[in-house]
């Protein structure tokens, strides 16, 4: 069931965004826009994570309206199929005020 895997999803978005705030640790936006590794890596996660909501159940995103689920799968979207569209100042925003947001959140709903 679709359902159960929803746990392990919310476990694997944690993991990606703890990845992505290591990849970006120290760095200014113009250091991060600079080093490729870096802004392709997290692009890399901010992906899987759309990507993991993606695959959880609709019963549990009804459950958890808080949760920007729409606006990740978006972003996740956006960076797999407009790649030359993507706007680093958007991702860098996304990374430092969205991603730590949505861990939070997540990991009450874990507890």
């Amino acid at each position: 069931m679709k359902e159960d895997r929803d746990p392990l999803h919310l476990e694997r978005i944690i993991e990606a965004i703890d990845k992505v705030k290591e990849y970006v640790d120290g760095f200014s936006f113009e250091d991060f826009v600079k080093d490729e590794k870096t802004y392709d890596a997290s692009l890399m996660q901010i992906e899987n994570i759309g990507e993991m909501i993606a695959r959880m159940s609709e019963r549990f995103k009804e459950k958890y309206t808080d949760l920007p689920w729409h606006q990740v799968i978006g972003i996740r979207n956006q960076i797999a199929h407009g790649y030359f569209d993507i706007q680093p100042k958007i991702i860098w925003q996304t990374i430092k005020e969205d991603l730590p947001e949505l861990k939070s959140k997540v990991e009450k709903i874990l507890e």
